[in-house]
């Protein structure tokens, strides 16, 4: 439990690089309802003269404060006293065992400035993603037998002999998540260093597969990034599950990255903007996966 605590503080460290903001808790009367702007997903920077008149136009900050409500339904994000929606129109609406993540979507849209940020609302999109599609049958149905999919040809599962900095890097961060899955599902994992050979046992997909399928919708859409974002159904399953923090999430993902990097040199930059916004997305994952 201690643990799973830590990883979730650390979580929050990483979603959530903003400045201090101050909230005020919201009352239970009745309010008015408002659809903010469905473009919010991919708020754009502020225009220039040069922008194509194609490109989504930049979304201006148009409210002055966030808080929070509890309703009886859970807690709903208000922006001057009135709720956030998702794009498909449906009230945001965040279950009543998950109050710190209320407060941390509220916290996303107090820190926008002028403009919305690009990709500056990660958990909101999540909770939106949960809501608008995760709760369809189907589309679950669809979405994890994507994800599966990223089990087949899992890359903590390739396991190169050589050069020594990636056969390293691998050992320390792949082999305790192969560990784990295998003790926690009771399934058999393969391992190889030769990428045409990796595949996974239908009885090892299939029991992953009902695992996943008892995950709530904001869990499902939690692992559903994470396992986008790190490219590995593995990673990406031992975040939400909170067995790994981020930190360890993000190296396991950029092994191979990490190691060309001790090789030849970082690209100035780049890397840093990389590394950031790996860290940010599966902070994201981590935080709304915990209690889901």
């Amino acid at each position: 439990m201690f643990r799973e605590k830590s990883h979730v503080l650390g979580a929050v460290m990483q979603c959530m690089p903003l400045t201090q903001f101050t909230l005020r808790a919201g009352a239970k009367q009745p309010l008015r309802s408002l659809r903010t702007c469905t473009a919010w997903e991919a708020a754009a920077q502020p225009p220039t003269d040069t922008a194509s008149k194609h490109k989504t136009p930049a979304i201006r900050r148009f409210w002055r404060n966030v808080s929070v409500a509890e309703q009886q339904s859970g807690y709903q994000i208000l922006l001057d006293k009135r709720p956030i929606k998702t794009p498909d129109g449906h009230l945001i609406s965040i279950a009543m065992q998950q109050p710190a993540l209320a407060w941390l979507v509220a916290g996303e849209w107090e820190s926008q400035k002028e403009f919305l940020g690009p990709h500056s609302l990660p958990l909101t999109s999540l909770v939106s993603r949960a809501i608008d599609g995760l709760s369809n049958p189907s589309t679950r149905t669809d979405v994890i037998s994507k994800l599966l999919k990223y089990f087949q040809t899992d890359s903590v599962c390739l396991h190169d002999e050589y050069p020594q900095a990636l056969v390293e890097l691998q050992q320390r961060h792949y082999t305790p998540i192969v560990d784990w899955a295998r003790s926690k599902y009771s399934i058999d994992i393969a391992t190889t260093s030769n990428m045409f050979a990796l595949r996974q046992s239908a009885e090892a997909t299939e029991k992953l597969r009902q695992a996943v399928a008892d995950f709530s919708p904001l869990k499902l859409a939690a692992l559903e990034r994470a396992v986008m974002t790190a490219k590995s159904f593995l990673i990406g399953l031992a975040l939400v599950e909170l067995h790994i923090p981020v930190e360890d999430a993000a190296l396991a993902a950029q092994a191979e990255a990490n190691a060309q990097t001790q090789l030849w040199g970082e690209l100035e930059n780049a890397h840093d903007l990389d590394n950031a916004a790996m860290r940010q997305i599966l902070g994201a994952s981590a935080c709304a996966a915990a209690g889901a």
